[in-house]
């Protein structure tokens, strides 16, 4: 009689469970959004999963809760892209230009994934962006939500480090001055421009900030973007998803839905970065010279607000008092929900919150245009 293929698969997990904590080490993995529910890490695998889908939950992946998820996916394809060009990338000033030219030029589909991961930096910080703006105008900050607002925030910071830190990376003429551009502004921040200044060897664009930038962008950045996702979905397991009437479902089924929209999700994410690839690449540029300054560049789309504030006032205010109204602003923003102590979330209870921040909205618009333009008046 042929061994029953369950017995087998039983007597192994059992195995398993006298000798590793399976459910807490599922637990971990599944902390970034694969497994909606939180687990008892006391009892056995099986029985906790079976546990954790008796209880109803929200799914993700409805708008617009779906941009956490949009985010991971993104971070994904990103992770897979960059291992990628890592095999062939050489941070030197000597060679990293030329190295990029290989990619593009000689390795195969080395273009399609150079194209894949910039785009994918850029939507990431995008959708990092809006959900933060969302968490606002929504009331998502309040208790006890305060730890992801504050987490979140930082994700979008980190993750706009990493995308600043990899634009040098190609040493191309655009990718240099919008560096240069992006670390005048740094450097106008009292506190946080000198310990950046420390981190990256100083403000001189050069080999020493060359190699401490890919450091950055391919192992400390990725690294705490990794933990800030975790502790985005331990969080977001925790209090649990802002849940509308009459949406949860409970048990039958929920988690083979819940992996069937992340398999949808994961293939719109593809096609969409395929697409943007394929239809609107961009442009590959010559080496920089760090002795001409190319019309027209300007820092990362998302300091263009900081770069236009810095220079809208007038010249009579020192440059480290604007610098340090911006550090208060961040400061503000990251501390909200412990400033805010209102109970109300509802819209009708927010109207002054939400129409500050519709005003901050509409300043940071104006900066960002005013950023844009002010490298063309020069």
């Amino acid at each position: 009689m042929a061994p029953d293929p369950n017995a087998r698969e039983q007597s192994l997990r059992g195995w398993l469970e006298e000798r590793f904590n399976l459910t807490e080490m599922f637990s971990l993995l599944t902390s970034f959004g694969l497994f909606p529910a939180e687990l008892d890490a006391r009892r056995p695998l099986r029985e906790a999963v079976d546990e954790a889908l008796s209880r109803p939950f929200p799914s993700y992946a409805r708008w617009p809760r779906v941009l956490g998820i949009l985010s991971m996916l993104l971070f994904v394809f990103l992770g897979l892209t960059g291992v990628m060009l890592a095999f062939y990338y050489q941070p030197t000033v000597s060679e990293g230009y030329a190295s990029v030219t290989t990619i593009v030029r000689d390795v195969t589909f080395g273009s399609f994934v150079h194209q894949v991961h910039g785009w994918g930096a850029r939507l990431l910080v995008l959708i990092l962006m809006v959900r933060v703006w969302r968490f606002y105008f929504q009331g998502m900050y309040k208790g006890p939500r305060e730890a992801l607002w504050v987490v979140s925030t930082f994700l979008f910071l980190a993750a706009a480090g990493a995308d600043f830190t990899g634009r040098l990376l190609p040493w191309d003429e655009r990718g240099y001055w919008a560096t240069i551009r992006g670390l005048e502004i740094l450097a106008a921040l009292p506190v946080v421009g000198p310990l950046f200044g420390f981190l990256v060897g100083g403000t001189n664009v050069d080999s020493l900030i060359l190699i401490r930038f890919y450091f950055l962008h391919a192992a400390i950045l990725p690294a705490l973007i990794l933990v800030l996702f975790y502790l985005n979905f331990s969080a977001v397991r925790r209090v649990g998803l802002s849940a509308s009437p009459g949406e949860s479902r409970a048990a039958a089924g929920v988690f083979k839905v819940h992996l069937y929209n992340m398999l949808i999700l994961a293939s719109l994410v593809f096609g969409f970065l395929v697409t943007l690839a394929i239809v609107l690449p961009s442009p590959f540029v010559r080496a920089a010279d760090p002795f001409v300054t190319p019309p027209g560049v300007r820092p990362p789309w998302y300091l263009l607000a900081w770069y236009g504030f810095l220079e809208s006032f007038p010249s009579l205010v020192p440059r480290w008092v604007r610098g340090l109204l911006l550090e208060a602003i961040l400061a503000f923003c990251i501390l909200l929900p412990f400033i805010d102590r209102s109970p109300g979330r509802a819209a009708s209870e927010r109207r002054r919150a939400i129409l500050l921040g519709a005003v901050v909205l509409a300043l940071w618009i104006l900066f960002t245009w005013m950023g844009y333009r002010m490298e063309a008046a020069r």
